[in-house]
C-alpha cells in the first residue's frame, strides 16, 4: 500500500503564548532582516566604489558599535545579521541538503573560526582599515562560504554555530545579555548544535558538548582576548605602501604576546579556583568583561580629534564600570533566543490518518 505524506506548515496554536514568532512579529523580523543585508549589500558597494564611505560607515559605524550589541542582547544582532541570512537563504529556498553536522566537524570548524578571528583582526592593521575595495571581497568571500555551508548543513550548524569567526565573541561578550527575543530564524529546533548557542542560559565559551578540542578553543579564548585586544591596539595603521616584513610582523607580535601572557594568567587563576567552580564562572566573567572593556577603553564614538579633552577620561569612568558591573556582577538569568519547540516533539504529536486514499497528514494544532 502507497502511502503518501502531506506536511503542512508549522503554526502555533496560540502565537501569545508560543516560543515560535507569530505571523505579525515575523514580518517585522523580516524587514529588519531586509534592511540590515540592504546595508550590507550598500556597504560592499561604497567599499568598492567608494572607499572613504565605506571605509567610515564600517570601521567607524558598525563595528565600534558591534561589540556592545552583542554583549547587551546577541539575541537581537543573530536575528538580524545579513550573514545569517545569507547563510539562512538555502533553506527559505529549498535547496539545502540539511546534512547533519558531526560533532568532530563542529569541533573542526570551531577551530577555523578562532583562528580566523585571531588572523583577520590584526589584517586590519596592514590592509582592511584603508583598502575598501579588499575589505569587501573580505565580506563577499564571507559570504559566499555562508551560502555554501548553509546549501549543505543542517540549519545553523554551517556558519552560524560553527565556522563564523564572530561567533567566538558572541560567546565571550554575550555571557549575560540583558534582553532575550523569540528566535526569527528557526520556527522548529531541529537540534542542529549541540548546545545551541542561542537558547542556551548562561552560555559561555567554555559551554561545549564535551569535546577536547571544543573545550580547550573556549578556555583559550576566555583567558587570551583581553591580552588580545589590547595588544591590536597597540598597533597602528601601517599605509599600503609601508606594508613589509617587519609591519607584519609588529601587527601580529604584539596581539599574539600579549594575549599568551593572559591566558597563562589566566590559567595560574583557574588552578589557585579549581575547587570552586563558583569562582571560576566569576573569573570567566572578568576576563570577559576585561576584553570588552579594554575595546572601548581606546574606541572612543568618532574621531578623537573632534572630541573634548575631557570626553576620554569620562568615557572610561562610564564604560569599564558597566561592562564590569553589567557581565560580572549580574546574575546570568537568560539565553540569547528563546528556543522553539523541539522538531520531535511537535510533529510526534500531530499525525493523523485519514480514510482518504490512505493519506497520512500533519495537521498542526491537532493532538
Amino acid at each position: 500500500m502507497a502511502v503518501r505524506v502531506a506536511p503542512t506548515r508549522y503554526s502555533p496554536k496560540s502565537a501569545s503564548s508560543s516560543r515560535t514568532v507569530s505571523p505579525k512579529s515575523r514580518r517585522v523580523w523580516v524587514a529588519l532582516q531586509s534592511v540590515m543585508f540592504t546595508v550590507g549589500v550598500v556597504l560592499v558597494g561604497l567599499l568598492l566604489f567608494w572607499p572613504a564611505a565605506g571605509i567610515a560607515l564600517m570601521w567607524n559605524f558598525l563595528i565600534p558599535i558591534a561589540p556592545a550589541l552583542v554583549t547587551i542582547s546577541p539575541g537581537l544582532w543573530r536575528n538580524v545579521c545579513p550573514m545569517a541570512t545569507m547563510h539562512m537563504l538555502p533553506q527559505k529556498l529549498g535547496i539545502s541538503r540539511n546534512i547533519r553536522m558531526p560533532e568532530w566537524a563542529a569541533a573542526g570548524l570551531g577551530l577555523i573560526s578562532v583562528i580566523l578571528l585571531f588572523v583577520v583582526v590584526p589584517m586590519r592593521r596592514i590592509g582592511l582599515n584603508v583598502d575598501g575595495p579588499l575589505t569587501a571581497i573580505m565580506l563577499l568571500s564571507a559570504a559566499v562560504i555562508a551560502f555554501t555551508m548553509g546549501s549543505l548543513f543542517e540549519m545553523r550548524s554551517g556558519w552560524c554555530t560553527s565556522l563564523c569567526p564572530i561567533h567566538p565573541v558572541e560567546r565571550l561578550y554575550g555571557t549575560n545579555p540583558a534582553l532575550t527575543f523569540k528566535n526569527a530564524r528557526c520556527n522548529l529546533c531541529e537540534g542542529c548544535s549541540n548546545p545551541c548557542p542561542d537558547s542556551t542560559p548562561e552560555l559561555s565559551p567554555t559551554v561545549t558538548s564535551g569535546n577536547r578540542l571544543q573545550q580547550f578553543l573556549g578556555n583559550f579564548l576566555v583567558g587570551s582576548f583581553p591580552g588580545f585586544v589590547w595588544g591590536w591596539y597597540q598597533v597602528r595603521d601601517y599605509a599600503p605602501d609601508e606594508v613589509d616584513n617587519h609591519a607584519v610582523m609588529i601587527t601580529y607580535a604584539w596581539p599574539l604576546i600579549a594575549c599568551v601572557v593572559t591566558y597563562l594568567v589566566f590559567k595560574c587563576c583557574e588552578y589557585v579556583l579549581r575547587h570552586k567552580p563558583d569562582a571560576r564562572a566569576t573569573l570567566h566573567r572578568i576576563f570577559a568583561a576585561a576584553a570588552v572593556s579594554t575595546y572601548y577603553w581606546y574606541r572612543l564614538p568618532g574621531p578623537a580629534s573632534l572630541l573634548p579633552d575631557w570626553f576620554p577620561l569620562v568615557s572610561h569612568l562610564v564604560t569599564t564600570p558597566f561592562f564590569f558591573w553589567f557581565i560580572v556582577l549580574r546574575a546570568p538569568k537568560v539565553s540569547w533566543l528563546k528556543r522553539p519547540v523541539m522538531a520531535s516533539t511537535y510533529w510526534s504529536g500531530r499525525f493523523e490518518t485519514t480514510a482518504n486514499k490512505n493519506l497520512i497528514r500533519v495537521a498542526p494544532g491537532k493532538a
